[in-house]
This record gives C-alpha cells, sequence and structure tokens, in this order.
C-alpha cells in the first residue's frame, strides 16, 4: 500500500520474496564495523528470536562475519535450476561493492537480499507483480535476468538490482521509493528501525518493529536472525507473530 515518509514523496510498501520488499532513494548512511564478532553462537546453532523493541536488535558485535553469512548462503543461491555460480557471485561482489559505495556494512545488505530474494537473481516477482529483483523493490523498470539463458545474466544488470535495494530511487517523480541507504540515515544509523523503514516504506511505532503498517511484522527480526546467524541460507521462517 502506498506510505508516504518524511521526504514530500511517495513510497511504496511491498513483499519479499516470501513476503516483504521494498524500494529506494539515495543519500549517506551510518557505517558499522565487518569485523566477525567472537561472542555470537555457532551458525545455525541458536535459536530465532522475536526483536519487538528498537532497543532489542542484536547489535554488530553480536553478528557473524560476512564470510559466514556468504559461505552458508552461497550453496542455496546456486542449488537453484534457474541460477548460475557466476550469478551468485556477481550478486555477493554487487552487494560487498555497492555497500562499501553507500557507507553500510554489507552484512545487513547480505542479510537483507536473502530475505528478500534467496539471493536468487530470477526470484518471482513480488507483491502482486510489484517487487522486483534481488531486494525486491517497487521500482519499476529494474533490469532483470529472466531474459538471459542461466549463468549468463550480465554483471551489470545484477549490479543494478542490488543498487535499487540500497540507494533506491532518487527524484522527485513517482515512485521515488528509498533503499536501505536512506533509512539508515533518516533513523540515524538504528538498523531495526531502517529496515522497518525499507519493509512498510514508514516507521509506524519506532519503538515497537512489529507494527508494520501491512506489510511483514516480522520483517525485522528475520533480518536480525540472519544476521545473528540463527537464521541460514534460503531458509525462511517468520520470527514474531
Amino acid at each position: 500500500m502506498p506510505t508516504t515518509t518524511a521526504q514530500p514523496t511517495t513510497t511504496y510498501a511491498g513483499e519479499d520474496y516470501e513476503d516483504d520488499t521494498n524500494g529506494a532513494t539515495t543519500t549517506s548512511t551510518t557505517t558499522s564495523s565487518t569485523a566477525g564478532p567472537s561472542n555470537v553462537v555457532s551458525p545455525g546453532t541458536g535459536s530465532l528470536q522475536c526483536y519487538r523493541l528498537a532497543s532489542e536488535f542484536p547489535p554488530s558485535s553480536q553478528w557473524v562475519s560476512l564470510q559466514t553469512l556468504i559461505d552458508t548462503s552461497r550453496p542455496d543461491m546456486v542449488g537453484s535450476s534457474n541460477d548460475g555460480p557466476n550469478e551468485a557471485d556477481a550478486a555477493i561482489a554487487a552487494v560487498q561493492s555497492v555497500s562499501e559505495s553507500a557507507g553500510l556494512d554489507p552484512r545487513i545488505g547480505f542479510a537483507m537480499m536473502m530475505q528478500e530474494s534467496s539471493g536468487k537473481v530470477r526470484p518471482i516477482i513480488g507483491d502482486y507483480g510489484k517487487s522486483y529483483g534481488l531486494f525486491q523493490a517497487q521500482i519499476p523498470g529494474i533490469p532483470l535476468c529472466n531474459d538471459y539463458a542461466k549463468n549468463e545474466c550480465p554483471e551489470d544488470v545484477i549490479t543494478t538490482q542490488v543498487e535499487f535495494g540500497i540507494f533506491g530511487h532518487a527524484g522527485t517523480g513517482s515512485p521515488v521509493a528509498p533503499g536501505i541507504a536512506y533509512w539508515m540515515g533518516a533513523e540515524g544509523g538504528n538498523v531495526g528501525r531502517a529496515l522497518r523503514g525499507y519493509n512498510t516504506g514508514s516507521v509506524p511505532d519506532p519503538n515497537d518493529l512489529t507494527q508494520a503498517g501491512g506489510a511483514t511484522a516480522s520483517y525485522v527480526s528475520d533480518v536480525a536472525n540472519r544476521l545473528t546467524g540463527a537464521l541460514l541460507g534460503a531458509k525462511h521462517q517468520a520470527t514474531c507473530t
């Protein structure tokens, strides 16, 4: 459903590969360390958590390393009959490079990509035909890989999909859908609230992150559980009800 951000523009809520989404705009964002933490559980061994309160969102010191996210996700990314290893590697590289350009911890971008599309370069078009690409951004005209043979989607097409999710679609026309970089800046670097903004198109309640305004209530917690290593690869499991 259409919602309005703090900007004088319209953004669009949506769904990911399972049931979530959003869209995009360009702006600066805060950064966080990409170093691997030493105090987290082994990937896949922790229990899933519902991080309802913004203050409960796990700090970056409790996230697994980017390499762990890649190592536990890449097999699922190339396990589809539709996608090839070169395409998976291009998506991984794009998330790292575009995140760096945005000043965004690449672990955030990677976890979002896995939540939105399972890292598939040919995901379904979600949200009743409104959400496209690796980040399921609600921006018509995003270049897709569907017209290319398996393992032959050009790197620039894949990178553009990532750019629309992280930087978004700037301007004053319609649609203008803020990316995660916009939301990180708008929410002062608070990752949980930024994720809610990306998924919903607004932050209905800055304290209760399950208030989704018609989007996916568990989205923030689902991405958080990927960051901590409790939810791995292409698995999807709602962590808040």
